[in-house]
């Protein structure tokens, strides 16, 4: 009987990246990992729902986390460039604003000395969207896509070989396929 291992954590330092690259005290970690995921709920909630005409999937979620800044970087699969270029004018540019009025938080209480009232202070955010040229190399796009050929009753020896073929034209390095 072999030992499962998770596949990111064998993965990670060689072939990808961490999705969150922050350090916090151990008594704020819990904290900060609680609001990690509360942004990443947040941005593929407003994702979903604000820019669907052009975006097609989301990839995946980078948060840097320093001092004063939080970085963010959103890689997306754009459904066609041209369409994902006017929306992104409109709706993505109002992603930020958005996240900075959700995210905004009272420092301390009675922070100020002479009124004595609360400080709200509002977090910086940089956000960037990046297009994902080459969806087939990403291992979530083929499996929607075998999920897809499946419910199209195609036969799973063809899907199979269809979604190998597609990774193979994506030059990706390797790929192994198995349905249950």
């Amino acid at each position: 009987m072999g030992q499962k291992i998770n596949p990111l954590g064998f993965r990670l330092g060689t072939t990808q990246s961490h999705h969150s690259l922050w350090f916090a005290e151990p008594k704020n970690y819990s904290k900060e990992l609680q609001k990690d995921e509360i942004i990443r709920y947040y941005i593929k909630n407003y994702v979903e729902k604000n820019m669907t005409y052009s975006v097609m999937e989301l990839i995946r979620i980078e948060i840097e986390k320093d001092v004063d800044l939080t970085t963010m970087k959103i890689y997306i699969l754009p459904a066609h460039a041209d369409v994902f270029n006017k929306h992104y004018q409109r709706e993505g540019k109002n992603l930020q604003p958005n996240l900075q009025k959700k995210f905004a938080y009272v420092k301390k209480k009675k922070d100020d000395l002479k009124t004595g009232k609360d400080i709200y202070v509002t977090p910086k955010f940089n956000l960037t969207l990046i297009k994902i040229d080459e969806p087939y190399r990403h291992a979530n796009i083929l499996a929607k896509f075998l999920s897809a050929q499946l419910l199209a009753r195609i036969l799973f020896r063809k899907a199979m070989k269809k979604a190998i073929q597609l990774a193979k034209q994506a030059n990706a390095k390797g790929i192994r396929v198995q349905i249950a």
